[in-house]
């Protein structure tokens, strides 16, 4: 029992070292100093890979020094030494174990935090009116009232069975205003407003040859006060030329608007303050293995609608795995209110191959529960903070019941497996990737089946499919090595060597047309 003047009770978290040291007899409990070594120190590693949470405080064993003579005072301090040695190996020990855990866990986090913070920029008032001022508002929504009527004479005409409607082809349905202006504004932003950019074009004289990557550069402040953390960088192909050209990533949607370029990231940021600006409910969806869209909420039909703009594609979420032939692992929405894992509506197999891909990313037993709480936290951190910006509660009370009934039904359809209902399947889920140059995208691995859609994809210039593939025809034909060799130089460029999706794609065909002379 502790003495009520010389000890002080230290609680600390259950099943740590800490708590292993408080079991043994109180001569040998510890008092950390700063001149103890810490795991850090010790390995070598650095302090964010110790256990977090473990805080030692002194506790200091105050004994009247009448009490003490020079012998017990030597053996106390050898004692004390002692001490300090087991609780060094004990955390040392501990960290070891969990290192590999906690830095993954870090890693998986930091990418959640940054989501969040992406989606909370869509906020700002500057931003959304910046938007607006750059969207043709009035006219696309001539467009979508043209849309919703041309929609409802074909449903009309399905109706009284001058539509084929028994033959397998899909019936025609109304749509809401609202869904359609969001159709209208996912074409005009994919064909008039944003480019995309393989490689930057050398503006001094002009050179239509791809430039030459030359590695990673240092944004400048300008660059950095807009979000770029890196740069590209490219030498002009022009042997009269040959001037340095950069290419920042700009992460800062507002000044997207401006520069109007870029690849999926920049085209998604950007799309996604669009639909914000227009008073969607939008959601920036992050996909771990290099690819990024929205999701906006459709009121009239209660569900999110997946929205690629690089693609003009809506509604159509199994096209990465049925048609790119990505191997999708995590795939995490982030809103306003949100913060979701919606893997299972984009992938085939989640409880097969996605589940051991996801592993692979996170291999602890106890990572896919760490993840839930770690999504779970962020998404009542959000719906707090809204309800502290909220000027009724009876309003927020109802906002909450809304958002509430909403999870629920999304539970339900992202627990739906589409190897259970395979007639789900819609034609563009079938098509390969059609943004980038081909080179890019053979890259990547996301031409899809090229035998039956071609090199560009199924979309033809009016944004409809151009051809219903038959899914019970597809068969596997053996995959062409040099194909193969590409893919797999490329995820090693990227994954090991941190390169961008652009300069390991160019990278892996050169390595690939010297290895395949």
């Amino acid at each position: 029992m502790p003495h009520p003047q010389h000890d002080r009770v230290v609680i600390t978290p259950r099943g740590s070292a800490a708590s292993t040291l408080m079991a043994v007899p109180r001569i040998c409990r510890v008092k950390m100093r700063q001149d103890v070594k810490t795991p850090s120190s010790v390995s070598g590693t650095s302090a964010s890979s110790a256990p977090t949470g473990l805080q030692f405080t002194e506790r200091a064993l105050r004994v009247p020094r009448f009490a003490m003579d020079a012998d017990e005072l030597l053996a106390r301090s050898l004692q004390e030494e002692e001490d300090r040695a087991a609780a060094a190996e004990l955390l040392r020990r501990e960290a070891s174990a969990n290192g590999v855990i906690t830095s993954h866990r870090e890693d998986f986090a930091r990418r959640l935090d940054g989501g969040v913070r992406t989606v909370l920029a869509y906020e700002n008032a500057e931003a959304r009116a910046a938007a607006l001022a750059v969207i043709p508002v009035a006219r696309l929504k001539r467009e979508a009232d043209a849309l919703v009527a041309r929609a409802a004479e074909r449903a009309a005409e399905n109706e009284r069975g001058s539509a084929r409607a028994d033959d397998g082809s899909v019936r025609v349905r109304e749509i809401s205003r609202r869904d359609a202006l969001l159709l209208r504004l996912l074409r005009w932003f994919k064909r008039e407003f944003f480019q995309w950019c393989d490689a930057p074009a050398c503006l001094a004289c002009g050179c239509a040859d791809a430039p030459r990557p030359t590695g990673p550069g240092v944004p400048t402040p300008e660059e950095a006060k807009h979000g770029a953390s890196r740069v590209e960088t490219y030498a002009c192909a022009s042997a009269t030329c040959g001037k340095a050209i950069r290419f920042p990533r700009f992460n800062d949607a507002t000044k997207l608007l401006q520069t109007r370029v870029g690849r999926c990231g920049e085209w998604a940021n950007c799309f996604a303050l669009c639909c914000r600006a227009l008073e969607f409910e939008t959601r920036w969806v992050l996909d771990w293995t290099d690819h990024v869209w929205v999701e906006v909420y459709s009121d009239t039909q209660e569900r999110w609608l997946h929205c690629d703009a690089c693609e003009d594609a809506c509604d159509a979420p199994k096209m990465y795995e049925r048609g790119w032939g990505k191997k999708l692992s995590f795939v995490v929405a982030f809103g306003k209110d949100d913060v979701v894992d919606v893997t299972r509506r984009y992938v085939l197999d989640f409880e097969g191959e996605t589940l051991g891909r996801r592993r692979a990313i996170l291999p602890d037993p106890r990572d896919e529960t760490w993840l839930k709480d770690a999504i779970a936290t962020r998404r009542d951190a959000l719906r707090f903070s809204s309800a502290r910006d909220s000027r009724s509660d009876e309003g927020e009370k109802a906002r909450l019941r809304r958002l509430s009934s909403r999870d629920a039904r999304e539970a339900r359809s992202l627990a739906v497996s589409p190897i259970d209902e395979p007639a789900s399947f819609r034609d563009d889920e079938f098509c390969g990737r059609t943004t980038g140059s081909l080179a890019w995208r053979a890259a990547r691995g996301e031409l899809g089946d090229i035998g039956d859609i071609g090199e560009l994809g199924c979309r033809t210039d009016d944004g409809e499919t151009a051809s219903e593939p038959e899914a019970p025809s597809r068969v596997s034909t053996p995959e062409d090595p040099v194909a193969a060799f590409v893919r797999a130089e490329f995820a090693r460029l990227t994954t090991r060597e941190k390169m961008s999706p652009n300069q390991a794609a160019a990278r892996a065909l050169e390595t690939a047309r010297k290895t395949f002379k």
